[in-house]
């Protein structure tokens, strides 16, 4: 073979390894291939579907009993641990919840009367009786699906009643701390509450370190423990934030 005929054979062969599956002419001339390519040009990400977005709330739970018997809830009820309800940080007092402990499958239905818990990662703090329904009592904490039943209206009632808050008319009016005014666009972020004096006094010993002006305010029996206060909203939520960073987590209320 000849300089010549070697370099045509050589170039045959490239040609073929390098041929495009279709040619312009073929993808044209065939309707199915074109109807392929349409497809695929214009797919998209399948949309977010409602049982992916709508599961549900996962967190860790924990349960609050005889240390908090007698003193007020966030919505003004005494505390009884003998009686099934919750604690939450963000969901509307009055809101009612289906808790599922993931370890059992167990589910109780409560409604959320209290705010809590302080800890990073918990997302609801159960009565011992709602902890009891679960399963959970000598776990102590457990992982959980929190779903919504039905929102509340954040109705309050006066300090130290067993009866739960009407379902009618809202009333987001704290009547338990009516007398105090608050300061005008101050905020304060709560780390915890207690009924133990011992237990606040050591928290807000912890934060003192790191935030400004920790306090203990006495409400009813109960010790809540704040810092600020805070010119706006958004420097409180900031703070509030950075708690985790401590394995704590709070809430953001008015500056009284």
């Amino acid at each position: 073979m000849n300089e010549t005929a070697a370099r045509r054979a050589i170039g045959a062969q490239w040609n073929c390894r390098c041929r495009a599956p279709f040619t312009f002419r073929e993808i044209f001339s065939s309707p199915l291939l074109i109807l392929f390519l349409l497809t695929a040009c214009s797919s998209q990400p399948p949309a977010k579907t409602a049982a992916t977005s709508s599961g549900g709330e996962k967190g860790l739970a924990s349960w609050y009993g005889k240390e908090f018997d007698g003193l007020p809830t966030a919505s003004g009820e005494t505390f009884r641990p003998e009686k099934v309800s919750a604690a939450h940080r963000t969901l509307p007092l009055g809101t009612v919840v289906d808790v599922t402990n993931e370890r059992n499958g167990r589910t109780v239905r409560v409604r959320i009367n209290d705010r809590g818990p302080f800890v990073a990662g918990r997302i609801v703090d159960l009565s011992k009786a709602a902890a009891q329904e679960i399963g959970s009592v000598g776990d102590g904490v457990v992982p959980v699906t929190l779903r919504v039943v039905t929102l509340g209206d954040n109705s309050r009632i006066r300090a130290g009643s067993d009866e739960p808050p009407s379902v009618t008319a809202a009333n987001t009016a704290d009547t338990s701390t009516a007398a105090a005014s608050p300061r005008a666009g101050a905020w304060a972020v709560q780390a915890g509450a207690f009924g133990d004096e011992a237990n606040a006094v050591r928290l807000r010993d912890r934060l003192a370190a790191r935030y400004p002006n920790p306090y203990i305010e006495e409400f009813q029996g109960l010790k809540r423990v704040k810092f600020g206060p805070y010119g706006t909203r958004g420097e409180a939520e900031a703070a509030r934030e950075s708690l985790g960073e401590m394995g704590l987590a709070g809430i953001v209320v008015v500056y009284r």
